[in-house]
């Protein structure tokens, strides 16, 4: 028998999404420093050093290449979501103040939005929603997935943030028709089934729901009134197409923000965000790194979505890069921020499982030729 060529693993290939990323970061390093004067010394060392903390947190995780600790991670987290979803039930429930440890924004009437264990809503709901990507990928037992779903979604539910809900359904939904192959009709049926029970409790709270800041200031306004951010940022790119602004702190920011929102602090960049990943890219750093961005992004989701037929273990970094892509439509998660963190450490894993797959096909091969 004539011996086949092998690579090692040491020399196959990198994954193509890690092209765009290091070309973003250059990128981002290049826009800092020509726009230097406005970003100031402190925030573009901090930003670099971010960009490539991200990196290492990545490649960390896939040189670990140790499935064991892997769903050490992922029983952590599992485990810490049960935690957390009681506790935000409570807040919901029965008292508010139950172990809140930050934020005190109103769902509706005199209502809080339940934080959990953490100190905003939107850092208990993501987390949340990771951990049903566990359950939903490594957990055998029919009851103990659903039940940990149901209980993990009732947590995301009383966060009231509505990319949350939003996230959630597709995550299920994904998940549901496109890797457990569930049949369409009994997913709708599942569906309007929840849809009814949620608008017959809804009738008891109607009043309160109307009046709230989820429907006066998000639902009935265009995105929250981010429509305005999105329209500046798209009528001032023209002025610094290829590396952009640089940060949120020059000229152009200050006046447009103080215009639209007539807080000093969100103009002065102390406070908020332009609320999208991607438009943010685009006006600190220019098209091309937010070309580069939005391509990293839709390609770490594409390399894992061909790899989950063969391990289902993939599942878990796959729906870790759409809830990071969908997150950024409306909030902007960009390295070291939260969402950012557990979107780097869940693609490395995914590296890591992919490079324990080749090690062993390339030790089986190797075994075969001798």
């Amino acid at each position: 028998m004539s011996k086949e060529k092998l690579a090692s693993p040491a020399t196959r290939k990198t994954p193509l999404f890690i092209i765009p990323l290091v070309l973003y970061i250059i990128l981002l390093t290049i826009s800092i420093g020509v726009n230097i004067e406005d970003v100031g010394m402190g925030d573009a060392l901090k930003t670099v050093l971010e960009s490539f903390a991200f990196v290492i947190i990545l490649f960390g995780l896939k040189l670990m290449a140790d499935q064991p600790t892997y769903d050490l991670i992922g029983k952590s987290i599992v485990i810490g979501a049960i935690f957390n979803s009681i506790v935000a039930i409570i807040q919901f429930a029965y008292d508010p103040y139950f172990l809140r440890i930050g934020d005190e924004r109103l769902a509706f009437g005199d209502v809080l939005r339940s934080n959990g264990l953490f100190t905003a809503e939107y850092y208990n709901s993501y987390f949340l929603i990771i951990a049903i990507v566990w359950v939903l990928t490594t957990i055998k037992k029919n009851i103990w997935k659903t039940g940990l779903v149901i209980l993990f979604s009732i947590g995301v539910i009383t966060s009231f943030m509505r990319m949350s809900w939003i996230i959630l359904a597709l995550v299920l939904v994904t998940y549901l028709i496109f890797i457990n192959k569930v049949a369409l009709e009994k997913l709708l049926f599942a569906g309007l089934t929840g849809l009814a029970i949620v608008l017959s409790l809804s009738i008891f709270y109607y009043q309160d729901i109307m009046n709230s800041s989820l429907v006066k200031e998000r639902l009935a306004d265009s995105v929250g009134g981010r429509k305005g951010y999105y329209t500046m940022v798209l009528d001032n790119i023209d002025k610094k197409p290829w590396l952009g602004f640089g940060g949120l702190k020059n000229e152009v920011y200050y006046v447009n923000l103080l215009r639209i929102t007539q807080d000093r602090d969100r103009a002065t960049a102390k406070t908020g965000s332009l609320h999208s990943g991607y438009f943010s890219s685009l006006f600190e750093y220019g098209i091309p790194a937010a070309v580069c961005f939005a391509l990293f992004v839709i390609l770490s989701a594409y390399y894992y979505s061909r790899s989950f037929h063969t391990n289902l273990y993939f599942v878990i970094p796959f729906l870790a890069s759409i809830i990071f892509m969908i997150g950024n439509l409306t909030n902007t998660f960009l390295f070291l921020s939260y969402l950012s963190v557990l979107y780097a450490v869940h693609i490395g894993m995914g590296m890591g499982i992919h490079k324990i797959e080749e090690s062993r096909v390339f030790t089986s091969k190797t075994e075969h030729l001798k």
